[in-house]
């Protein structure tokens, strides 16, 4: 925003031509923040994948976890049909969808 006014100022004093000169460096400014901001709001959607992409593998690790501690035998985790593989698994993954999806909510997200 500063090299903006430092660059800007002195050419719309320039007779005739300043105000021309002056729109170009507003659209090459105005390109070079809509890059930034395509580059930020690129960089977030990955970070936010990878933190909802690891969230996810934790909450699997530690519903898992808590199955074995409860009983729950390796082969009873992988069965298909099972309480784990058909019911629990399953149901985790829709609460933590939807914790997710009220996060977004309250970061201004619409669903």
């Amino acid at each position: 925003m500063m090299n903006y006014h430092i660059i800007g100022a002195p050419l719309t004093a320039i007779p005739i031509a300043g105000d021309a000169i002056q729109r170009s460096v507003d659209v090459a400014t105005a390109e070079y923040m809509n890059g930034l901001n395509s580059k930020v709001d690129a960089e977030t959607r990955n970070n936010m994948i990878n933190h909802y992409d690891n969230g996810e593998r934790e909450m699997y690790a530690m519903l898992r976890q808590m199955a074995k501690e409860r009983g729950l035998a390796p082969s009873e985790l992988d069965a298909s049909p099972g309480e784990y593989e058909d019911g629990l698994q399953p149901t985790a993954q829709q609460w933590y969808q939807n914790g997710i999806k009220d996060a977004d909510m309250k970061m201004g997200e619409r669903y």
